[in-house]
């Protein structure tokens, strides 16, 4: 399992790769140390509010996108949970998840 720092870390990667940012790019456009980009996606060090502000800012996210982890977890967790909501399901929506599931 991924320490929160590590999650949070690979949060931050993803979304600066979905925007096609280097490590050099958003860490001028957010005004810190490239190593630092890296400690911080490495799951080294955290980064302060002020600059986790900008990250969300330049990487067009809000605080509660970047802080979705769940996603990041292993198989067994990432299963256990969806075993947990598949549980609670009435027919019809356990069919249609089923259904969906079953064309990927």
């Amino acid at each position: 399992m991924l320490s929160k720092k590590q999650a949070l870390g690979l949060r931050i990667k993803e979304f600066r790769e979905k925007q096609k940012f280097t490590q050099d790019k958003l860490a001028e456009l957010v005004g810190i140390d490239s190593k630092h980009l890296s400690r911080i996606e490495n799951g080294r060090n955290y980064p302060s509010i002020e600059t986790l502000e900008k990250l969300a800012d330049n990487l067009n996210v809000t605080f509660e996108d970047i802080f979705q982890i769940e996603h990041l977890e292993d198989r067994d967790y990432l299963l256990k949970k969806l075993s947990e909501k598949l549980i609670v399901l009435n027919n019809e929506k356990l069919k249609f998840i089923y259904k969906m599931i079953k064309e990927l």
